[in-house]
């Protein structure tokens, strides 16, 4: 099998994991390897190791959970090694991350686009099942001006990592990775841009894996949260499309 050439789109892919979640990590190795993607783990701030001092330091006052914190700043390391290591571009990804038949293709038919792109920007690489408006289905061109929604999977220049740093260096962190991420990019004037072709999915929206994070899946069984998957899937984007270009078409957008 040929060698997904990451190296061509980004200088680094990083996953963001916790030492005690074998069944993920044992995912990604598998699931990488089968692809030909070279990365690597991070395993810096697992829960265990925050410390109380240490979480005051950098976060505010927020209803957010131990784990969702560990995620942030595993978001963080994953930037700060980026910058560090004077990389053009990353990729990050959390390890519930399915990556789509065709993945590494994806990337390689919009590289010339990404590179067109000012500095400062991210590239979200997921989103199948998430809410967009009828503009999506209406842009041309295969980069969609529209902010992040999740943190499975993206892309981003060391600028908008710079500007990140800059932002948390005045800044105490109150929201979980998603919003944070947005809120921060969307103050400093980092760009996001979505692919009309979502090129991963999450392993634990999907029903791979038991969700760790979030509450309202967790009420549910794995079968229900895969069929309420694919429904949304379906309804979101297949069907919405469907009637958007319809509605196009006979003039009525």
């Amino acid at each position: 099998m040929s060698k997904c050439k990451l190296a061509l789109v980004a200088d680094a892919v990083f996953v963001l994991s916790v030492r005690t979640f074998t069944e993920r990590i044992k995912h990604i190795e598998q699931h990488f390897s089968d692809l030909g993607v070279d990365f690597e783990f991070i395993f810096d701030f697992d829960p265990p190791e925050l410390t109380d001092e240490y979480l005051t330091e950098h976060f505010g006052e927020s209803d957010m959970a131990i784990p969702h914190k560990s995620l942030v700043l595993k978001h963080m390391q994953a930037w700060r090694l980026g910058i560090e290591r004077g990389c053009k571009r990353i990729l990050v990804f959390e390890d519930d991350v399915i990556l789509n038949k065709g993945f590494c293709l994806g990337l390689y038919q919009v590289i010339d686009e990404i590179n067109k792109l000012p500095e400062g920007y991210l590239i979200f690489l997921g989103g199948s099942d998430t809410k967009v408006s009828d503009d999506f289905f209406l842009h041309h061109g295969p980069l969609i001006p529209q902010p992040i929604a999740t943190t499975e999977g993206y892309l981003c220049d060391t600028e908008a990592l710079n500007r990140r740093f800059e932002w948390l260096h005045k800044n105490k962190i109150c929201l979980p990775a998603d919003h944070l991420i947005k809120h921060i990019d969307e103050a400093c004037g980092t760009l996001h841009y979505w692919l009309e072709k979502p090129l991963v999915q999450q392993g634990s929206v999907s029903g791979k894996f038991g969700t760790v994070l979030d509450a309202n899946r967790k009420k549910h069984s794995r079968y229900y949260n895969i069929v309420r998957y694919r429904w949304n899937q379906f309804r979101r984007r297949k069907l919405k499309k469907w009637v958007v270009k319809v509605r196009s078409w006979l003039g009525f957008s």
